[in-house]
This record gives C-alpha cells, structure tokens and sequence, in this order.
C-alpha cells in the first residue's frame, strides 16, 4: 500500500494518524514524554507485582550463587573440564553475573502472567544486553560487530516509538534500521561461514536466513523510498525481532547445556567412567533435545514478529472444523489429523524413552535392573494412554465400544494365549528383576548376554555372536541360570595331572601360590588345590579351585594353566605320558 509520498518528496501534512498537538512536539520532547510514560508504567506494574518480583529476585540470587559456587570448585580442579562441551561451560562458569542476566532473566520474566510493555521491554534490553556481552565468548569474539549492530537496531527502534508521529524522521530512521541489520547480517554470516565448528548448532539456519532477511530488508528499503512505509515497518521489525530473539535462544540452549553438565560434575560420588558417559548422553541426547526445544521457542517468536501465528492457529482451527457425515458417523478432518499426531507423538515419546533409560549412564547411575524396568513400563503407559488419548481425540466413544472389548477378549482367552503370556511375562521381568540388562543367562541350551527386555521377548546375544530372541514367557516358566545376578564372581575348576612319583603337598603348594600370584584372582576366599589320589591309568589326580571374575574366566583358566605347565618343567616335576 502506498500510504507516504516518494522520500524524495516533502510531505506537506503529517500522517493520518497524526494528532495536531503531536505534530508540534519536536523528537526530543516526544522521547522525554515516551521515557515518562513507560517509567509511570513500569513502577505501577512493579506495585503491582511486588511479590512476583521478590521470588524472581530470589531466583536470580541463587542462580547467581549456583554459578559462582560452579566456579569456585573448577578453580579448586574439583572439576576437570576437558571436552568442547566442558570448555563451553567452563566459560559460561567464568561469566556467572552475564549468564544470570541473560539466562536468568529470560527464565524468571515467565513468572508473571502477563507484563505491560515498558516492563516487558526492559527484562528484553536486559536479556539482550547480557547476550551481546557473553554469547561471543562461547562462540567467536569476531562475533560480536553482529551482536551489537544488532543492539543497536533494538535501542534506536526503542527510541523510535516515541517518535512515530514525525513522518519524514520516521522513514529515515527506518531506512537506517534496514541497512544496519543487513550489514550485520553480512558480517555474521561471514564469521559463522568461517567458523562453521563453533557454530554447529546454527550453521545451516544461519546461513539460510541471513540471506533471506538480507533481501527482505533490502525490500523494505525500497518499499520506504517509494512509498510503502507501513510494509517498511512491518518488514524490518519482524527482522529485528526474529534475530533478537534467535540469538537469545541460542545462548539460553548453551547455558542449560552447560548447567546440565555441572550438575554431573557435582555428583563427586560418581566415578569418571559414569560421569565420562554422562557427558557423552548429554551431547548426543540431551542437547539435541535443547536444540529442538530452542528451535520451537524461536519460530513461535518469529512468526510472532511477522504476525503470522495469528492468522495460522485461524486456518487451522478452520481446517480442524472440515466434516463428513456418513451415516450415523462423523468423520472430521481434525480428529483424524489428532489421532495420527498424537499417535506418531507417542511412539516417539516411547522411543525416547526407551533410549534415554537404556544409555549406559543412565544404567550406571540408577541401581542395577532399574532402568531397563523403567524404560519397559514407561513405553507401554506412554503407548496405552498414547492410544487411549488419540482415539479419544478423534471423536471415538469408547464407552460404546465394551461388547467389542467383550469379544476381543474372548478372542484373546483362545487365539492369543501366547500373545498374553509373554506380555504378562514382560511386565513379572520388569518389577522382579530375574534378568537385567547385560547379564549372562542360560536358558534351554543357550547361553549369552541379554542385550534387550521387550515387551514381548528378549535378544541375548550368545559367544558365538548369534542374536537369539526368546519369549517372555519362556524366561519366567523355565529354568533359567543367571550368571550375574546378584554378582560377577565365579569360581574356576583347572583339572590337573602329574605322574605317580610327584609329592602331592608340593603339588598343592605349587598350584595354591599360582593362582595367588595370579592378579585377575580373589585373594577371599583363597584358591585352594585338592588331591584325587591316584587315578584309573595310575597318574596322580588334583583340581584347583578359585575366584576370578566371571568376564576374566577363560583368559585366567588359560593364563593359569599355561604357569603350571611352566612350573611344573622348571621343578622337574613330570606330567603323565
């Protein structure tokens, strides 16, 4: 729309929206009024909120001390930051007052229902303002011209409502916002481009939107030159505000990151092994997840700024509304689209869950067996309630459904025995705990290390390197040998002869100090040798028996049996022919 004259024209009258009063009050007096305003705004809504804000300054102070104490111990070397992850926190820990700023203040503005604009814009030039300090510390330091061209931007179009009533120094001003935006976009794609590593989480987006805001806001340059100041407005805005916000989530996504490692860090009655894995989950789970969450934040801002949520959630209501009468039912398209997302949604959930509750450091941090029987039980309330909640969604009276009930139970009880047995079966594995993940069992001549409790079967995957799948039911009506259940030791039987003229006391001394020696064995109990006496081809008979490891026992068998046969040559002592 062609709401202004050409920029190189003199607008003889103000804008429509002008007020006459208005009109008269220079840029200054406008600003010193607008500054007026919002601080009688700002300390109503304080008086308003005065609780809200002590629990939100509470909030902040133990964030702060949270750092500070994170800090403490890492100049201590409590804690031992080695992995890029680590570094990042590292820096974050060094910067605890920036974090609490940007972070902190981001977190806590959610704490009031709703905020008037002069609040509102002061938590965001406060959040902001500590984002350009810190964000190019854990990125690049080249990173910075782009932050605060962009905080520039926000400052002057700050100043700028005040003064929406001088046409012409609006126009200028907005001309101006343009063009420091985009040379803060070409200065940021240039430093992400040749920094890709530091910015692996953004890069592609970056790199894609930066060129697509780069040619909008050189549209809304020209729009404001001929004449279409309103869509100038509209556009850079919507620009400004998407960065702003993209680069508040992207420094909120690396701060919870780095605390969810602190937080291992501090568990120093965790061994580096379980804290080295959980590191490792939260690289490859966790933060994909914060990602994922951040990504979702900063497109609802985005179509915020551009005013396009609103006209979304309306078309989507409205194709939620489409029906279909057929017969006596009625199909909506809203109820179909509810039950496949709620139904993807679930096995998702379930699927991460799953995951999330069989990673090693979740197994290590938990006691033995529990997390495999959390992980179990979890996908099978996740998909029931899943399944209870998408049919429900899609118009499915399921009151009315109980003589069909009625008859797939009936179904079951004949055809689907089996089916019921080893689903039964799953859940007795799951709160009993016979099996636990990575145990040795062996259950109708097949013998290996239980890789997977389903809900259905479980894989062992045998020595051999086979993957055998066995039913549920199988692993609770059967004789099943667990090896490892309640621990891992295991005594060893190595069979030995010598020839009739050894001395048998010197033979159980020999053997004895062997397996002592030996350091994959138990000193408690202590290996002991026993005699036979003389067996059917006249030979003397022993057996030595002692505890090692159950992982350690055929390399200490064949280690040991190799240092008696060693011993025995060096004491002269001959072996049966």
């Amino acid at each position: 729309v062609l709401d202004s004259p050409p920029i190189w024209k003199s607008a003889a009258d103000p804008l429509p929206t002008d007020s006459i009063s208005s009109a008269k009050l220079s840029s200054m007096m406008l600003i010193k009024e607008g500054i007026k305003e919002n601080k009688r705004q700002f300390l109503d809504f304080f008086y308003l909120n005065t609780k809200t804000f002590v629990f939100q300054l509470i909030f902040l102070i133990v964030l702060l001390g949270f750092l500070i104490t994170a800090h403490k111990k890492m100049q201590n070397k409590v804690l031992i930051l080695k992995s890029p992850i680590e570094i990042q926190a590292k820096t974050i820990l060094k910067n605890p007052v920036l974090a609490t700023l940007s972070v902190g203040i981001l977190v806590s503005a959610f704490f009031y229902d709703s905020m008037v604009p002069a609040y509102a814009e002061f938590h965001i030039l406060v959040v902001l303002f500590g984002t350009v300090l810190l964000l190019p510390k854990v990125t690049d330091p080249k990173f910075r011209t782009f932050l605060w061209l962009l905080f520039a931007v926000y400052m002057l179009n700050t100043f700028q409502a005040f003064i929406g009533v001088k046409a012409n120094l609006v126009r200028w001003l907005l001309i101006l916002d343009a063009l420091l935006l985009s040379l803060s976009l070409f200065n940021g794609r240039k430093i992400v481009i040749e920094n890709q590593e530091k910015f692996s989480q953004i890069f592609k987006l970056f790199r894609f939107i930066s060129i697509l805001y780069i040619i909008l806001l050189l549209l809304s340059i020209v729009a404001n030159v001929i004449g279409m100041v309103a869509l100038s407005n509209y556009i850079t805005k919507a620009v400004m505000f998407s960065l702003v916000f993209g680069m508040i989530t992207y420094l909120a996504v690396k701060v919870f990151t780095s605390l969810f490692i602190l937080i291992f860090k501090f568990r120093t009655s965790t061994n580096i092994r379980t804290i080295t894995a959980m590191v490792n989950a939260t690289h490859q789970r966790i933060r994909p997840l914060f990602n994922f969450v951040g990504f979702i934040f900063w497109l609802y801002f985005t179509l915020s700024g551009f005013e396009l949520y609103g006209f979304l959630l309306n078309w989507f209501d409205e194709m939620m509304a489409l029906q279909w009468q057929i017969g006596e039912m009625t199909i909506s398209l809203g109820g179909i689209l509810a039950f496949i997302g709620i139904f993807v949604f679930t096995l998702i959930i379930a699927k991460l869950a799953a995951a999330l509750f069989q990673d090693e450091w979740m197994v290590n941090v938990l006691p033995r067996g529990i997390a495999p029987a959390i992980s179990l039980v979890l996908r099978i309330v996740v998909i029931t309630l899943g399944l209870y909640a998408g049919f429900s969604a899609a118009g499915v009276d399921l009151s009315k459904l109980g003589f069909i009930l009625g008859a797939l139970g009936v179904g079951i009880g004949f055809g689907l025995q089996n089916v019921v047995l080893n689903f039964v079966s799953g859940l007795i594995l799951a709160f009993e705990r016979p099996i636990n993940l990575g145990d040795t069992i062996e259950v109708d001549m097949e013998m290996g290390v239980v890789t997977n409790i389903g809900v259905r079967s479980s894989n062992i995957r045998a020595y051999s390197g086979a993957e055998v799948i066995i039913p549920n039911g199988d692993l609770i009506s059967k004789k099943v040998i667990n090896w490892t259940l309640s621990n891992r030791n295991r005594r060893s039987k190595v069979p030995m002869k010598t020839s009739p003229e050894a001395d048998p006391e010197k033979v159980i001394e020999l053997f004895n100090q062997i397996a002592l020696d030996h350091p994959n064995t138990s000193p408690e109990p202590a290996p002991k040798t026993y005699f036979y006496g003389y067996g059917p081809d006249g030979n003397l008979n022993f057996a030595l028996l002692y505890w090692t490891t159950f992982s350690d026992t055929l390399k200490t068998d064949s280690e040991i049996a190799l240092r008696i046969y060693k011993k025995l040559k060096e004491e002269g002592l001959q072996a049966p022919a």
